[in-house]
């Protein structure tokens, strides 16, 4: 409660800001929601099934949502039945960016090579 709702947000938006930096690096990957006013992320790793995705990064001790998110319109909207989500809130580190931002560089090659 000391530290607000309003600097919680503002510490939120910046580590996405960050996220979208890093990950807008990764050309296998499509965002879907870049230029909205969240704490989320959605996207694909071009060609992989979200959960794929989701078990993968799994391996690395990162954890995200996959599926289509009890948005049953989603499809409607940007044409994809399943996406992955990551979701920022107040404990997360630019770190913990940096490890996902790995992980999917990582996937990139392993994609390619049929691992994932």
């Amino acid at each position: 409660m000391k530290t607000g709702m309003e600097t919680i947000r503002g510490f939120e938006r910046d580590l996405r800001t960050y996220a979208l930096e890093r990950l807008s690096s990764l050309k296998h990957l499509d965002i879907y929601n870049e230029y909205t006013d969240s704490a989320n992320i959605i996207f694909n790793i071009r060609n992989v099934f979200s959960q794929d995705t989701a078990v993968y990064l799994n391996q690395f001790g990162i954890c995200i949502r996959a599926g289509n998110h009890c948005a049953k319109i989603v499809p409607n909207v940007i044409g994809i039945n399943n996406t992955c989500r990551i979701t920022f809130a107040v404990y997360n580190t630019k770190e913990q960016v940096d490890n996902l931002v790995a992980a999917l560089r990582k996937a990139e090659n392993d994609v390619y090579n049929n691992i994932v």
